[in-house]
């Protein structure tokens, strides 16, 4: 029976391993700031709700950052939901859908800042939504921003989802 030989492992100095591809400035995002649509807001580790999906921030004036994924700075989505609105009116997102493309968005954590370009901003029917290129692993760094959108029923909810896209320039 054919045997398989293996490469003698490599021992790497400290100075070499600090030179890896995986170290990173990445961080937990405390803050998120958008100037063009008056967003300053705090940010809250968000896990999944009882069905299994992305849940949301507790406060409608703060937004909800996807403990399962990225860091601010790292390679993969980091995903931050926020609401439209809620009884008492507009919430946090409530102008997600007027980003302009090309507008800086910043993530922060006291020193650490992640400064990130915005390249896509797009509605989607709830069914229709990406949610693999939006939760899946990735090589590139970027961020996806989620809010509610369309018409409201009050039995199913909002019809459709806000999808902003936009790529670390910046850490």
């Amino acid at each position: 029976m054919p045997t398989a030989e293996f490469a003698e492992p490599q021992v790497l100095t400290s100075k070499q391993v600090d030179r890896q591809t995986f170290h990173s400035n990445s961080f937990v995002p405390a803050r998120l700031v958008i100037p063009s649509i008056d967003v300053d807001t705090s940010i809250e580790a968000v896990g999944k709700d009882e069905a299994g999906r992305m849940d949301t921030p507790s406060d409608v004036n703060h937004v909800g950052w996807y403990q399962y994924g990225a860091k601010a700075g790292a390679t993969g989505n980091v995903v931050l939901s926020g609401h439209l609105d809620d009884l008492n009116g507009p919430a946090i997102f409530a102008n997600l859908d007027q980003l302009p493309i090309g507008e800086l968005v910043t993530l922060q954590r006291k020193d650490q800042v992640a400064t990130y370009e915005v390249v896509s901003v797009k509605q989607y029917r709830l069914d229709q939504v990406p949610l693999a290129s939006i939760f899946a692993a990735t090589q590139s760094k970027r961020i996806q921003l989620i809010t509610c959108a369309g018409p409201y029923d009050e039995n199913l909810g909002y019809r459709d989802r806000i999808v902003v896209t936009a790529h670390l320039i910046e850490t």
